[in-house]
């Protein structure tokens, strides 16, 4: 009987320490979310660089005006966005009431299958052929697809997931509207997440407000991001969970978004 063990580091920090910023003279790190709530420690943590008297930390003003440029509607719904069946029809509906009123590109985000395959299946035949679904159409194609139909003036609306929050650049009319179905937390499923929080737990700690809501932050920040994309874009951002206006948690998701103008509906 042979029996093979593989193990994992649950934290990347000591192995960055240990086999890159001990064997570097100098480092300089960018991204438009090394912050998460407003603050630089999630990531110091996370890149093994906490309490390194050596790292020092910057955040430089945009040169957006995210106040003018951009609003934040929250559309809360009745329904709790944890029970998954209830809230998603409730959703659904608010979120084809705004669609209706998309003139030109937007981009929705979803956080599962389940909940796009709802949205796809209650388009109304108005609305069927505006729709670009990521699931249907390799990347590249989706994409050069819905930059043609905005140029030749037609509305265009991208149904995605995780990957189409995250470094998607349709600047101008391409993305005037980003709908945000519900907080994009991590699978409860997830076994990396798992581990670490039962670490954390074994220790005394915290998971959910050391962990769940710092990468919550910084996920919700980048699918925010897809909305101004240049000084002279102008958006709304749209977020259907009522978590992000009615917890203390939810205070801090917002303490990371860029400083739009907040409209609760």
């Amino acid at each position: 009987i042979v029996v093979k063990a593989h193990a994992s580091p649950i934290l990347p920090g000591a192995a960055l320490r240990r086999h890159l910023w001990s064997h570097v003279r100098g480092a300089v790190l960018t991204s438009a979310t090394l912050t998460s709530c407003g603050q630089f420690d999630f990531f110091m943590h996370e890149s093994g660089l906490h309490g390194d008297a050596a790292a020092s930390t910057l955040e430089v003003a945009s040169p957006f005006n995210y106040a003018a440029q951009g609003t934040l509607i929250a559309a809360e719904t009745h329904a709790d966005p944890k029970n998954a069946a209830a809230f998603s029809a409730e959703m659904v509906e608010a979120l084809l009431n705004d669609l209706a009123q998309v003139e030109y590109g937007a981009l929705v985000l979803f956080t599962s299958r389940e909940q796009l395959r709802k949205a796809v299946d209650a388009l109304p035949t108005a609305l069927r052929a505006s729709v670009l679904v990521q699931t249907a159409l390799p990347r590249t194609q989706l994409l050069a697809r819905h930059r043609e139909r905005v140029a030749d003036g037609q509305v265009s609306i991208i149904f995605g997931m995780q990957s189409f929050g995250e470094g998607l650049d349709l600047p101008g009319r391409l993305c005037e509207s980003v709908f945000i179905t519900k907080l994009p937390f991590a699978p409860p499923d997830d076994p990396v997440g798992e581990a670490r929080a039962e670490w954390l737990r074994a220790v005394g700690r915290d998971p959910f407000s050391e962990l769940v809501v710092p990468a919550t932050a910084m996920r919700l920040a980048q699918w925010a991001g897809r909305a101004i994309r240049t000084e002279d874009d102008q958006a709304h951002i749209y977020c259907y969970d009522k978590r992000l206006t009615r917890t203390s948690y939810g205070q801090r998701l917002l303490a990371g978004l860029p400083p739009f103008t907040l409209v609760r509906r």
